[in-house]
């Protein structure tokens, strides 16, 4: 029996752990739960620092929470280096249980942190809707403010409407409106018949020789104007006729402009009048033409002078230039177109305004106005120059 005990082997301790490394474990567990905690504390013053109230209860809370835990790893600490029986596992798994509920405390703060972060953007939703509410109430208040305008012109509408012309009326209005076409209907009528009754009461020979007798008027009538128009001109010949040394010092620089432009085309003579227009303050105002052999003026040119004596300012001054066809004998050329000039220029003196003056002066023979034809050259020109 005792060789039996003596030949078993004796059973080792169990080593355990020493005093310094359960020291170093315990205290580096502790402070990654610190730093676990004070992240935790951060997060909550980033997210939650517009919630004074609740905010500052619940940091509250987890200071005292922060404050047990380093009592708590305090006392530890002292127990470790006094005690040496207690077991480290023991130790690790009250640290697992802290570290547990820390982070269920980071949990619940995130949680938080995210209903804090949705209530924000709710209560922005309601800033904006209540903002158009208000904008809505705004107009809403604008029509309302409307209403007794509106309701004053449906009242002035209503009267307009009520003293409107009724349909009795209406219809009385139309009667007689149609009576009136009756009658101008009927007055039409009656114009036509008498027509046709007059036409009935001259026959075709009796027509004919009013006929005659009108036209015997209208050319002895046509005589009288232009021997009236011819004694005027003998009248006012030796004061309105003129040699070119004689001209106005204003009628003057435009004959010798006039005079340069002998041989001038078309194109290049409506140039020139432009350029005298500006130059001198000058225009043509009347082309008058005759027939050959003739110095009477006709009726359309002598109504278009009246036009433009009436029109023209009271100070105008009226430079009347004959000219001559280059065919046929050059001294009877110049004394025919001396008497249109002076026709016309008698024309003007007798039609125009007072304080208007007029002048009547020979040019010259040319084909300026049409070079294939000789009869359109036989031209006096009315020009009126203004000061």
């Amino acid at each position: 029996m005792a060789e039996n005990q003596d030949s078993q082997t004796p059973q080792e301790p169990t080593p355990s752990a020493t005093p310094t490394s359960n020291q170093n474990l315990i205290i580096g567990i502790v402070m990654g739960a610190v730093v676990l905690l004070l992240l935790l504390l951060v997060i909550n013053q980033q997210f939650n620092k517009d919630d004074s109230g609740k905010d500052d209860k619940e940091l509250l809370a987890l200071q005292k929470q922060l404050e047990d835990k380093k009592n708590a790893n305090d006392s530890m600490r002292f127990a470790t280096g006094t005690n040496n029986s207690q077991s480290a596992a023991v130790l690790s798994e009250a640290i697992q249980r802290d570290t547990r509920t820390l982070a269920g405390l980071i949990n619940s703060s995130a949680a938080s942190s995210a209903e804090l972060r949705a209530a924000n953007q709710a209560l922005l939703d309601s800033q904006a809707n209540n903002r158009n509410l208000q904008a809505q109430l705004a107009q809403y208040q604008g029509a309302a403010s409307r209403v007794p305008s509106l309701e004053t012109q449906i009242a002035d509408l209503q009267k307009r409407l009520a003293g409107a012309v009724d349909k009795l009326t209406a219809d009385s209005i139309r009667d007689e409106l149609a009576q009136v076409k009756m009658e101008r209907d009927k007055l039409l009528a009656d114009i036509t018949q008498l027509k046709q009754e007059l036409a009935g009461m001259i026959d075709r020979n009796q027509y004919a020789l009013l006929q005659a007798d009108n036209e015997e008027l209208r050319k002895q009538y046509e005589e009288c104007r232009a021997e009236l128009q011819r004694l005027r001109a003998q009248v006012d010949a030796s004061k309105l006729f003129v040699t070119a040394d004689r001209l106005s010092p204003k009628a003057s620089k435009l004959f010798r402009e006039l005079e340069r432009l002998e041989g001038t085309d078309r194109a290049a003579l409506e140039q020139a009048y432009e350029r005298i227009a500006k130059d001198f303050n000058a225009r043509p105002v009347e082309s008058a033409r005759f027939d050959t052999g003739s110095s009477d003026l006709a009726r359309e040119h002598e109504a278009h002078l009246k036009g433009v004596t009436a029109q023209s300012p009271g100070n105008a001054f009226f430079l009347v230039v004959g000219y001559a066809s280059k065919s046929g004998d050059s001294k009877q050329n110049e004394t025919l177109s001396s008497n249109r000039a002076t026709r016309v220029a008698s024309v003007v003196n007798f039609l125009k305004q007072q304080g208007q003056e007029v002048q009547a002066v020979y040019l010259g023979e040319t084909d300026r106005f049409d070079a294939a034809r000789d009869a359109p050259n036989q031209v006096c020109e009315v020009w009126e120059i203004r000061p």
